[in-house]
């Protein structure tokens, strides 16, 4: 399984993702670096994004006939904004935000959008990937 195509690199951000989240966490740097919260939200947009393209596209779970860059981009997105709107509705069920009512609408937007930036360009990296793979073979 760790030999097929974007798996190495999907772990290599889930890792850092994990390590930059433990560290925010034990140093506060969420609340003290304001852009720190955007690049981990980035970066778990493009970890999700290469999980779902690996998982439909490369596992072998599935048989998809053709690979291009519009069904990267339906299963990338779909699959990485589909898992930050169920995160962002579990901290606001939970309470596990630490925003105030009058910022969270901004707040969960903005890390919407830096999840949807994150899988686009994922997307974008796996699919010139896969044209290389291809013209390769």
């Amino acid at each position: 399984m760790p030999r097929k195509p974007l798996f190495g690199e999907m772990i290599v951000l889930l890792a850092i993702v994990g390590m930059l989240n433990y560290i925010a966490t034990i140093y506060h740097l969420y609340w003290s670096i304001y852009e720190f919260d955007s690049l981990v939200h980035f970066l778990a947009g493009a970890a999700l994004s290469l999980f779902f393209l690996w998982l439909y596209f490369f596992s072998g779970f599935f048989n998809p006939q053709k690979r291009n860059l519009t069904k990267f981009l339906i299963i990338s997105v779909l699959g990485a904004v589909s898992l930050s709107v169920s995160w962002e509705i579990y901290e606001l069920i939970f309470k596990q935000t630490m925003v105030s009512k009058i910022d969270y609408p901004y707040d969960t937007m903005i890390d919407l959008l830096m999840g949807f930036l994150g899988a686009v360009v994922a997307c974008l990296y796996a699919s010139i990937k896969e044209n290389n793979n291809q013209h390769e073979s």
